[in-house]
């Protein structure tokens, strides 16, 4: 501002609300009588000065706060819209705004045209603002054009950010770390207070989304085959597991991406094999299996309660060795053959009475004691369910009940855990 004040030219001072052009600038010029020049000569001089000074020279408008000058701007128009925006600002921030009207004037001033080039209102405007109680200038930061707060001075942020940066790269694991939004700045009028204080600063920065990559060793399991070897010898619904699997082992040397300590990309740098896995062995048969063929497991062969177990029991005259099951059920309740396979014996066989055995193709032979009625012939082959005879008491027996047999290898064993 020393350059408008040290112009020699005159000024005439204008207020806010006074528009009026200003005065002439040249005064009048006095000469000693002996100095007189011709009228024509002095009219010639003035014009010649005139348009020298229009040329080189423009008014500029002086702006004051409380009489005190804080800038210049261009012309009374740029005055008055830096005065509609401060007011409007004021009522926004401000409980109790001062009255701008009695603060704010300016006044005309020559100055050299090529000042309008520099002049600007953002420096006036912040001149005015620092004059202003309650209102200060802080720098908005923004990430992805939401606004976060204020801080005084953006250097404070940065500063915070790099020392979290900093501790981060620490890890030696850590390729590189960033912040996944840099912050923005500009600078913006605020309520005075507005502004983050050190610890908000610090816990902002702690909030700020960190994408970090990061080279680390992944073990990872290798899954093993299944391979099916196809033996006509063995019926289709039958499969024997050969050889189990047995899963594999890869090392994996890999970038991964991390947002905030979850994972959200990865690229492979390297592999390597520990161990190979080893493929499950499976046999399966495509023999269709006859509708009389053993399945190895037993169904109950008739229903009712289970009156006696296997194993030691007592008597009524002293006590025996039980080789099978007793299933009560009425008189003719059917009896079916607990598998599929060959009868090889139908007939009486003393305390058995009325006696069926079937063998399976496992080589287990099952009996069926005590029947009422008989319905298969020795060496027919039967199914599994198959109706083969009815309960009755025939033989040494108490009451009508199934006697039930399982032997393997000549052995009785107990049926109970044969059966479902």
């Amino acid at each position: 501002m020393d350059d408008f004040h040290n112009m020699p030219t005159s000024e005439t001072k204008h207020e806010h609300k006074l528009l009026s052009p200003p005065i002439p600038l040249l005064r009048r010029l006095s000469f000693e009588k002996r100095h007189l020049l011709p009228t024509g000569v002095l009219l010639t001089l003035f014009l010649c000065v005139t348009t020298l000074l229009i040329g080189q020279l423009t008014f500029v408008v002086h702006v004051k706060v409380d009489g005190e000058l804080v800038g210049a701007l261009s012309d009374s128009q740029a005055f008055e819209e830096l005065f509609d925006t401060a007011s409007a600002l004021t009522l926004t921030l401000l409980e109790d705004p001062p009255a701008l009207e009695e603060r704010l004037s300016y006044s005309y001033r020559l100055a050299p045209v090529t000042v309008l080039d520099s002049l600007d209102v953002q420096p006036v405007e912040r001149e005015l603002f620092e004059r202003i109680e309650g209102i200060s200038i802080y720098y908005a930061v923004t990430v992805d054009d939401t606004l976060l707060g204020y801080v005084a001075e953006p250097a404070t942020l940065r500063i915070a950010m790099e020392e979290r940066l900093t501790y981060l790269e620490s890890d030696d694991s850590v390729l590189y770390v960033s912040f996944l939004s840099e912050p923005s700045f500009h600078s913006e009028f605020a309520e005075q207070g507005e502004a983050f204080t050190i610890a908000e600063i610090l816990e902002l920065v702690d909030e700020l989304p960190i994408q970090k990559v990061r080279e680390v060793s992944i073990t990872q399991t290798i899954p093993f085959d299944v391979d099916i070897i196809e033996d006509d010898s063995l019926f289709d619904d039958v499969s024997e597991l050969v050889r189990e699997g047995v899963a594999g082992e890869l090392e994996i040397l890999a970038q991964v991406t991390y947002i905030d300590g979850r994972e959200v990309g990865q690229r492979i740098l390297d592999t390597k094999v520990l161990a190979d896995a080893v493929s499950k062995l499976i046999v399966e048969g495509t023999l269709e299996r006859p509708l009389t063929a053993s399945w190895g497991e037993y169904i109950w062969p008739t229903a009712g309660p289970v009156s006696s177990h296997f194993g030691p029991r007592r008597v009524s005259i002293g006590s025996s060795n039980h080789q099978g099951i007793d299933i009560s059920a009425p008189h003719g309740t059917p009896v079916y053959a607990a598998d599929g396979g060959e009868v090889f014996f139908v007939g009486f066989s003393g305390g058995f009475g009325n006696l069926i055995k079937i063998e399976h193709d496992n080589g287990h032979v099952t009996y069926y004691a005590h029947l009422s009625s008989m319905y298969v012939d020795t060496s027919e082959r039967v199914y599994r369910g198959q109706h083969i005879g009815g309960v009755g008491m025939t033989g040494t027996a108490s009451g009508n009940h199934l006697h039930f047999e399982i032997r393997i290898n000549g052995v009785p064993v107990d049926p109970i855990p044969w059966l479902p």
